[in-house]
């Protein structure tokens, strides 16, 4: 089979969209090495961390969905994998990542709602239109009901992080015990209210702080974290640390009291099955997606339950760890391997030639 991948996020980017297009190209390379791959890559996008023998095309155009609807041409390919936009010509296989943006668009600015505008109606061309859960193809059904069926191929964890050497950040170089939120900071992660939480918990203090990791790049609203950290009884019960490493994200990981996820609403999250894969005891938002995502290896709560109650549910979650085989579970269920494999089932549905 002859595959072109869309690789416009391959170098930079949204982190959630390059980790998704980056590691299905290298799973897929490793579970189908017969198929003869090329990639997309925008003109400046280094190629030292291709796989073998992958052929790359450049493109030029901005933005993604312009380039993708106008340069992402056959080339020869069987079929073409996509993300978010579909190209006017050839077979193509698009991967939407979320449509959140029409139940939600006041958690996005105009010009995010303007950008976003064209990726269901584009799809319309794609043979295929894959999502990562359940809970998101029903969505995006629900949206575009011409589009259905929607396959739910999964994700897995980010490599880069999960087999990353472990590495204290400085911002934990004090601490024998601390809480963990990452994501970007934006009104739909919710983090006002695991600063609420932090303030009302009676695990959580200077000595025990809530550490908050992400940046405000390609967030969407920014939610008012200014007025939640003023709210606090003590300031230093909660750390922002911004952007760190893989490795330092994997030690924080790996030695948190507990993973906060307050999310009002994901395609699929994927810092709680990260955080599930390093080990971390996990408290995150009671939403369908997260029901799908953790099953038993998760404690749920309402993100927009009081602070007294978030507070609450943090203490009895600290340190309480996952069952062995609730955790070996989900992190088994979601991989990249199964990802490729499901993409590729997809496609054979529609009679696309896979030989």
């Amino acid at each position: 089979m002859r595959v072109l991948f869309d690789g416009y996020w391959w170098a930079d980017g949204p982190a959630a969209n390059r980790t998704v297009q980056r590691e299905i190209v290298l799973a897929w390379a490793r579970a189908f090495p017969e198929d003869r791959l090329a990639i997309a890559l925008r003109r400046d996008a280094p190629t030292e961390d291709l796989p073998p023998g992958v052929r790359v095309m450049r493109t030029r155009l901005w933005p993604h969905g312009v380039s993708n609807a106008l340069e992402l041409r056959s080339s020869g390919a069987d079929v073409v994998i996509a993300h978010n936009f579909a190209p006017l010509t050839g077979t193509s296989a698009v991967f939407v990542h979320d449509a959140m943006f029409v139940d939600h668009p006041e958690w996005f600015s105009p010009k995010e709602r303007a950008y976003f505008s064209a990726m269901l109606p584009s799809a319309r061309r794609a043979r295929v239109v894959a999502t990562s859960t359940a809970t998101e193809a029903a969505r995006i059904e629900r949206i575009a009901p011409h589009l259905a069926p929607v396959a739910a191929i999964g994700l897995g964890p980010t490599p880069a992080i999960v087999d990353a050497e472990p590495r204290r950040p400085e911002i934990a170089g004090d601490l024998a015990a601390f809480a963990l939120t990452v994501g970007r900071l934006n009104v739909r992660k919710n983090l006002a209210a695991a600063i609420a939480a932090a303030g009302a918990s009676a695990r959580i203090s200077a000595s025990a702080p809530l550490i908050v990791v992400g940046s405000s790049a390609h967030s969407g609203v920014t939610g008012d974290l200014e007025a939640a950290l003023a709210a606090l009884p003590d300031p230093r019960a909660v750390r922002i640390a911004g952007r760190l490493t893989d490795a330092e994200l994997a030690w924080l990981y790996r030695h948190t009291s507990l993973a906060i996820s307050l999310s009002l609403d994901e395609g699929f999250g994927l810092t709680p099955l990260e955080a599930l894969a390093l080990g971390a005891p996990l408290l995150v938002s009671d939403i369908p997606v997260h029901r799908e995502t953790m099953g038993a290896a998760a404690r749920f709560i309402d993100p927009a339950a009081s602070a007294a109650v978030l507070g609450g549910a943090v203490d009895a979650a600290w340190d309480a760890a996952p069952s062995p085989a609730a955790r070996s579970s989900i992190v088994e269920h979601w991989s990249w391997e199964r990802v490729v494999h499901r993409l590729r089932e997809s496609c054979a549905k529609t009679g696309m030639p896979l030989s």
